[in-house]
């Protein structure tokens, strides 16, 4: 969900100043979270607070927040603001990609596909019912959930195109030259997706994204949905991102809000020329929702990060004891720029499964380098020989943890899968390293080592 809001605010500059290249700044001054943004946040809060997933009560959320900011970076689109101001409002038939731009909290909240696809209906049958509408946002929420659940790209891609038809075969720099502005999810859903699928981290899918043109705040915020779920989010762009919803104020002019409500009561008067179904003006945010806090809590209860959620900025930073979790999680798919990944290798640096793949996947693991310290993994090969060869590399690795108190070492079970050794017979091999704050251990190494203490 980060990835998607980040996606949109540096988006937010270039959707009506194009720019058609990588290299542009991804934060002036000028940019912000936009409607694509605030929907996101709304579907994040309905998730969070209606355990029954009712439709009604996801148009209250959205009304109720699209109320309260009527006028943000870029604007809600026309038929939209009638339905956000409208009692009662009806799908509009629209296959518009807002469907797609705000469905990103679905992937990462449902625990299977089908729950997945369903919400993903839901929450595009109440604004955009037409067949493409619905196609995006499950697409989208598709791509997401596969990538929080560690499939590999060429997974997730087989996926969209066996299920939605998708043309995921033209590359960036095939679609950027005669790119323009499309509202349509069809044109601009798979955009996002070739976007995420030719990224090699999270900001290069973000530029990526933008540089297409078009709608690029709804591009980025899509592409940017999937990478989160996917890459780690460098700091800095985190941090920036926060900071951004903290301080998220919109400020509108008397004008513009007079303008806004004279284009409510118009289409108020077209739809509805006997005066069915109430509406309701746009007025000034006078007591703003706390998005981060929105934002906050769905990270932290679904969220694929599941080391650690970003601290607030002005919370002072405690070092790595009171940071890291008690035992090594069991599904490690993001990492903080000081945490590193443990796994078991083998002398070749083959990292052709388990852990290893993973880690060449995500953290930074070399092609050919069985030992040491690569991106953010380290290597401790373990199919060389029996238990007594094993344990040199991990004398290494407690030495090396040991002068590097700054970063903080997810050690996995290594040796206990391909390799084929027991927790038993690894476990002792860490028994120094239990002495060292900033290595984490699983929790089955951690047993064993306290019933021989």
């Amino acid at each position: 969900m980060l990835g998607a809001i980040i996606g949109d605010i540096i988006g937010s500059t270039y959707e009506f100043n194009n720019v058609k290249t990588t290299d542009f700044e991804l934060f002036p001054p000028e940019c912000e979270p936009t409607d694509d943004s605030l929907m996101t946040i709304a579907v994040a809060q309905w998730l969070m607070e209606d355990p029954n997933y009712e439709p009604d009560k996801l148009i209250r959320c959205m009304q109720a927040i699209g109320r309260r900011y009527p006028i943000p970076k870029g604007g809600f689109g026309g038929m939209f603001i009638s339905w956000l101001h409208t009692d009662n409002p009806q799908p509009t038939g629209s296959w518009g990609n807002g469907a797609g731009m705000r469905v990103s909290p679905v992937g990462l909240f449902a625990q299977d596909m089908e729950t997945a696809l369903n919400l993903a209906k839901t929450t595009a049958m109440i604004s955009h019912n037409h067949p493409e509408g619905i196609k995006g946002a499950q697409a989208i929420a598709a791509a997401v959930f596969m990538a929080k659940s560690g499939s590999s790209k060429q997974e997730i891609k087989e996926f969209i195109e066996k299920n939605f038809q998708y043309d995921l075969n033209r590359t960036i720099d095939q679609i950027r030259p005669s790119y323009d502005f499309e509202a349509s999810c069809q044109k601009s859903v798979p955009e996002a997706i070739i976007a995420f699928m030719e990224g090699n981290d999270f900001e290069e899918v973000i530029r990526l994204a933008v540089s297409l043109g078009g709608d690029s705040d709804t591009i980025a915020c899509m592409a940017g949905a999937i990478a989160g779920s996917y890459y780690p989010i460098p700091q800095h762009i985190n941090n920036k991102c926060w900071n951004l919803l903290r301080n998220y104020a919109p400020q509108n002019s008397d004008a513009e809000y007079a303008e806004l409500n004279a284009w409510i009561k118009l289409q108020h008067r077209r739809r509805n020329p006997e005066g069915k179904n109430g509406y309701h003006l746009a007025k000034p945010s006078a007591s703003p929702f706390n998005l981060l806090e929105i934002e906050e809590n769905f990270e932290r209860k679904y969220s694929p990060k599941t080391l650690c959620v970003n601290p607030k900025p002005e919370q002072p930073h405690e070092g790595p004891a009171n940071t890291r979790p008690r035992y090594t999680p069991d599904r490690i798919l993001h990492l903080k720029s000081n945490e590193i990944f443990v796994f078991g290798s083998n002398l070749a640096g083959i990292h052709g499964g388990g852990a290893a793949r993973l880690a060449l996947e995500r953290f930074g693991a070399v092609w050919g380098q069985g030992v040491g310290l690569q991106g953010q993994s380290y290597g401790i090969p373990t199919m060389q020989g029996g238990v007594e060869t094993i344990k040199p590399y991990v004398d290494e690795f407690i030495e090396f943890a040991g002068i590097h108190p700054e970063l903080i070492f997810y050690v996995t079970r290594i040796g206990c899968g391909i390799a084929g050794f027991s927790d038993e017979e690894i476990a002792p091999l860490f028994s120094e390293a239990r002495k060292l704050l900033n290595v984490v251990l699983p929790e089955s190494f951690c047993e064993i080592l306290e019933n021989r203490a």
